[in-house]
């Protein structure tokens, strides 16, 4: 998700939509629902918070020209919000509430970016019942849009195999993943669950059929002149393995450069930065 991209493209609808708002208040309640969510996915959470404050206020004194879809969706972005701002509790409240209405109004989608949601602030224990119950429902449905979140649920299953070293369940549901977003999936979806086969593959000792298949994505990420932190980070850790040194040392110091620049890794993981800087021996 280009969250930047995305919020100057719905920042740029806002002002027209605003002008229509006596005829319908749901688009603007609607357009800053998804402003919140890219203001959100950019760290702003200021900003969020005052997009959703407008959102909010607009719904509550026109609730009823809006539909319970655009009620869900704010309920969704209150929710993530909150998780955010780790407040979790607070969080449950709003989801709870989004699928109530998402299962009355049989909307699939919804449930399953609810359940998906009740994943991540759940207790560990029961995370993975959650993300099930995402795939039986996207499994089940008829509704195109729930179908297509397939390959991602998949996925995140496979991610909780591996948080728990299920290796051989992780790859088979990144194997399965990767069936689904071959036909369904973007381009950088399936860059991300190939690299992350890649990722078990190593964890399972078969470092050079890791090796090979980031390789391979090194060779199209080249051709599109786009670095990866992450893809050298899983480069250095493979030629590494095979004890390559001198060749895991170069991918080390790209992925230290590359992801020292991130926000979010220099926040949250101070630990895999000193590492990458240590084996890359970069000043």
């Amino acid at each position: 998700m280009d969250a930047a991209g995305s919020e100057q493209a719905f920042q740029a609808l806002l002002p027209a939509a605003q002008q229509e708002v006596e005829d319908d208040p749901a688009r603007v309640v609607q357009l800053l629902t998804w402003i919140t969510r890219c203001q959100g996915a950019r760290g702003d959470l200021a900003s969020a918070k005052a997009s959703l404050i407008a959102a909010q206020t607009l719904l509550e004194a026109r609730a009823e020209d809006c539909s319970v879809n655009v009620r869900i969706a704010y309920l969704l972005e209150k929710g993530r919000l909150c998780v955010l701002e780790k407040t979790p509790s607070q969080a449950r409240a709003m989801f709870v509430e989004a699928w109530t209405l998402a299962e009355t109004a049989r909307e699939d989608d919804f449930m399953v970016e609810v359940a998906c949601m009740m994943a991540i602030i759940e207790p560990q224990k029961v995370q993975q019942d959650w993300i099930r119950k995402a795939i039986e429902i996207a499994e089940r449905s008829k509704q195109d849009k729930a179908r297509r979140r397939l390959g991602l649920l998949y996925s995140s299953l496979a991610w909780k195999h591996y948080d728990l070293r299920s290796y051989d369940k992780a790859l088979a549901g990144f194997q399965r993943a990767l069936d689904d977003l071959m036909i369904h999936g973007t381009p950088r979806e399936v860059f991300v669950v190939r690299w992350s086969i890649g990722k078990v593959l190593r964890a399972m000792g078969r470092a050079e059929e890791a090796l090979a298949v980031q390789q391979t994505l090194l060779a199209g990420t080249q051709k599109e002149g786009a670095p990866d932190g992450r893809l050298f980070e899983e480069l250095a850790e493979c030629l590494q393995a095979l004890k390559r040194s001198a060749e895991a040392q170069v991918y080390f110091e790209q992925a230290y450069h590359v992801l020292s620049k991130e926000e979010w890794v220099a926040d949250n993981q101070a630990g895999l930065l000193k590492r990458l800087k240590e084996m890359g021996k970069t000043k």
